[in-house]
């Protein structure tokens, strides 16, 4: 997951039921600086599922609560067995219930506020989870 694909955009998949929420997301995207980013939005879990199934997804925003679906509990397993193997944050209105802390068990990188989100966070974000996890001077390099 690296941003500098030889101009290939980062492309980041929104995953929500309220079409506003794509508005609002793109619109605090323009802001963001940085690689050029992509954005796609669907609106429920299966729409998601085949999404990642179909490649190139850099990122997903999975709205915590999907219907006819719980919560990410019970959606973000569901890309995970579609074999994406890209960051997936949860976005929600409130981030605070209990179970928010069991994220990682559910195949989740992160979570965030709604109201949290803004291009700085953005930014951590696509900074945090496109960088290349490898050091650039390896053990094995010195083998």
């Amino acid at each position: 997951m690296n941003s500098d694909r030889r101009g290939q955009p980062l492309k980041i998949l929104l995953v929500d039921d309220d079409p506003a929420e794509h508005v609002l997301l793109r619109r605090t995207l323009e802001k963001v600086e940085g690689p050029a980013i992509e954005l796609d939005y669907v609106g429920d879990i299966a729409s998601a599922v085949a999404s990642v199934k179909a490649g190139g997804i850099d990122i997903v925003f999975l709205d915590n609560r999907l219907v006819p679906n719980n919560d990410f509990r019970e959606t973000a397993p569901q890309l995970r067995e579609a074999g994406y193997i890209g960051p997936i944050g949860i976005i929600s209105s409130d981030i605070s219930g209990k179970y928010f802390q069991q994220f990682p068990e559910f195949g989740v990188d992160f979570r965030i506020g709604k109201d949290e989100i803004d291009r700085t966070a953005i930014s951590f974000i696509i900074s945090e989870y496109t960088r290349n996890q490898l050091s650039d001077n390896c053990a094995e390099d010195f083998l």
